[in-house]
């Protein structure tokens, strides 16, 4: 969630206090670049360059989904105050992303009649149908269905129908409308049973619940089922039968009993998972009484099993916290589920007094049994603190896992110490085992192997994994996921926050959607062997064959003077960049207003890491509006705020040497001088991507918000 945006924990308030100090950490000139990972890892693993997703939107914790033909969607929430979330669509194999049509120009929300902007999550059934789910504040949850790619949606404004709800996930099994079903999952945060605490607002008043539907918009039952007490639920997915499975984390005694959510300083020290071994269909709702959990009671229907719990101390609270925040949850292609979790030591106050560590643990019997959990960050020794880990399966014992991770751990197991508390570094990492399970049981010791997802630092700065106390201190402009799905030839593809810019507000940093598929290295499927991909681009790249207007339920074919063939960079001198896009045909700057606008930008931006911050974004461009004569400029982005960035623009700050010839095709120069963009002529840029878009203002207005028409695949430059 973002904003307003809650995740239900309890904290101390010598937590919050701590959360406010933090440390500066010098990072070595390769901490914001590559972060080192294990000694040992596979040389063959490797991803492309970086695709922003939206170049603009402001926001984080994306989730992906991907269809039979490849088109792959990302959805992000923006916020309560603004009721909206987003959902973006590729149709070029990632390349690049537009949102898709169902959208309301220019701000971008979904065309769906429900407020949300609070959770989002995505699911796509063995029909391709699209489903979008999000949270409208903590009134309800919204359910949206679409059958043509996001072009049109039908909607419910009421699928959990009740108020005090968190966290929503979506999962199809089939074809929803054809034998199959969309289950959904979410926390009830205002009602409890057992022996949790009552109080709205502690992760202990928190109980898992599910719905589902065979239309996407009609969910049953309604108020959704209770289940059992939880931290936070993480995660839903089905088996090839129909078996549901749901993961969360809890408070979990000696004797393997869920007391609560959290103990009282509000950490979690269990990971569960509900198993309804024959799906769940039930119209009306079982009412629990006695402190009764619904698999206590109708035992037929599902069972709870302790994947792993860590040792309670003498007044009953946890040892560790597994609340990191989520603990994910994958199954393979032969019903094999995976659960991963990120994990520190705790001291008598609840306060993190460790490194934070990623686990894995298996179970190759539908969840009846789990085996020993695995330390995934053994393979990178070098990262002290990691978290937001998520997993994907494909076949058996093959698996992927990414999250954040920087070497950085603060004066641990002094304060301060987590991920709240320190001045980092971070990068995107993802590590691989095809060997977690062996001879059809989880692997004790499987072989692991790592990468780095991110090119650059994604992120400087503390992370906040404190819900709505980061308020008060930590930032959480990253939110709280990142994820990864597996493709049609088992490669990963993974969404995340890129925050590499100097757009921090109100003690937030400003992230874009950044978005990777693996280009080299094993595939989660035997029957690929290798995943082969795109060599990544360096010094140019090629346009998209997807340019178009992309609003109101449906897409507009690009005028020719918007359709980008190409984009370089070079350094004709030690002072300068050049820059060339090259376009199908610019004999009139003319653009018709059916495309979004009448100003035309054609425009080039890159990324800069800072060995000592969170880097920057630099850009250059050539604007016309109407068609008349252009201009050309450069700058750094700036944003559109209110409490926190809420849309990164792009504003003329210098005028700069610009020509363009008037031809098909038609070639524009943009000439930079280093000095206006960070002046280090030695510096590499990092995910360039030539775009077109249309606006209905002037850029010089500083709160244009853009249509994206057109864009190359990113390359990088290194001078």
């Amino acid at each position: 969630m973002r904003e307003s945006m809650f995740r239900f924990r309890s904290f101390p308030t010598t937590t919050l206090a701590l959360l406010i100090f933090t440390i500066i950490v010098v990072a070595s000139a390769a901490l914001f670049r590559r972060l080192p990972v294990a000694e040992a890892a596979s040389k063959s693993l490797a991803f492309g360059r970086e695709v922003i997703v939206d170049h603009q939107r402001v926001t984080g914790e994306p989730s992906i989904a991907i269809d039979s033909h490849d088109r792959v969607y990302v959805s992000a929430p923006f916020g309560f105050s603004t009721t909206a979330s987003y959902v973006w669509r590729s149709t070029d194999h990632g390349a690049s992303f537009h949102l898709v049509p169902g959208n309301l120009s220019p701000y971008g929300k979904p065309n769906v009649t429900c407020v949300g902007g609070g959770d989002s999550g995505l699911a796509i059934d063995s029909a391709n149908r699209l489903y979008f789910v999000d949270l409208q504040g903590l009134t309800d949850v919204s359910n949206s269905v679409s059958s043509d790619q996001g072009a049109t949606w039908l909607s419910t404004c009421n699928a959990a129908n009740d108020t005090g709800v968190d966290r929503p996930w979506i999962t199809a099994f089939g074809d929803p409308q054809n034998g199959g079903a969309l289950y959904q999952t979410v926390d009830q945060t205002e009602q409890c049973i057992g022996a949790c605490q009552q109080n709205l607002g502690q992760v202990g008043s928190n109980i898992v619940e599910i719905t589902r539907s065979q239309d996407g918009v009609t969910f049953t039952p309604l108020p959704a089922q209770q289940i059992e007490p939880d931290g936070i639920v993480s995660g839903i997915v089905t088996d090839s039968a129909g078996g549901v499975y749901i993961a969360h984390t809890g408070l979990v005694d000696g004797t393997g009993n869920i007391v609560g959510g959290s103990d009282g300083n509000g950490n979690d020290n269990a990971i569960v998972v509900v198993r309804f071994p024959t799906g769940y269909s039930s119209a009306t709702p079982t009412v629990l009484t006695n402190g009764q959990t619904l698999c206590q009671a109708q035992p037929s229907t599902c069972t709870t099993d302790v994947v792993y719990r860590a040792p309670l101390d003498s007044n009953g609270n946890s040892t560790v916290t597994v609340g990191q925040d989520f603990s994910p949850i994958a199954i393979d292609r032969a019903g094999n589920l995976y659960v991963t979790w990120s994990q520190a030591s705790v001291d008598s106050t609840g306060n993190v007094s460790s490194s934070s560590q990623i686990y894995m643990a298996v179970s190759t019997d539908h969840g009846a049994h789990w085996g020993a959990p695995v330390r995934v960050t053994a393979a990178t020794p070098t990262l002290q603190t990691n978290l937001f880990p998520w997993i994907a399966a494909g076949d058996p014992g093959r698996v992927d896992i990414v999250w954040y991770g920087t070497p950085t751990i603060g004066s641990c197991p002094s304060q301060p110490c987590g991920s709240g508390a320190i001045q980092a570094h971070w990068s995107v990492i993802m590590a691989q085992s095809l060997n977690a399970i062996v001879n059809g049981s989880p692997n004790a010791s499987p072989s692991i192997t790592t990468t780095q997802v991110s090119e650059v630092s994604n992120h400087f700065g503390a992370i906040c994994t404190m819900g709505i106390g980061c308020t008060t201190g930590g930032d959480r402009g990253l939110l709280d996921f990142l994820s990864i799905t597996v493709g049609s030839q088992g490669e990963a593809n993974v969404v995340w926050t890129d925050a590499v810019n100097q757009n921090f507000v109100g003690g937030t940093s400003s992230g874009l959607i950044g978005f990777n598929r693996q280009v080299a290295g094993p595939s989660l499927y035997t029957s690929v062997g290798q995943v082969s991909g795109p060599a990544p681009a360096s010094g140019s790249a090629s346009g998209s064959t997807d340019a178009f207007y992309s609003a109101n339920g449906t897409t507009t074919a690009a005028s020719t003077n918007l359709v980008i063939q190409s984009a370089s960079v070079t350094k004709p001198d030690p002072q300068h960049y050049r820059f060339s896009i090259s376009v199908e045909n610019l004999s009139s700057l003319l653009v018709s207003p059916t495309l979004g606008g009448t100003d035309a930008v054609w425009l080039v931006r890159w990324e800069v890491p800072d060995p000592n911050g969170a880097g920057h974004t630099y850009f250059a461009a050539m604007e016309s509006d109407n068609g008349a004569a252009p201009s050309f400029f450069d700058g750094e982005t700036s944003s559109i705020n209110t409490t926190h960035g809420k849309f990164l623009t792009y504003p003329p700050a210098r005028t700069i040497q610009g020509s363009y010839t008037a031809g098909s095709p038609g070639t524009i120069t943009l000439t930079v001088p280093i000095a206006d963009v960070g002046g280090n002529s030695k510096a590499t840029l990092y995910s360039l991507t030539g775009l077109t878009v249309t606006q209905a203002t002037a850029s010089s207005s500083g709160d244009t918000i853009f249509n994206q028409i057109d864009a190359t695949r990113s390359f990088d430059f290194k001078p």
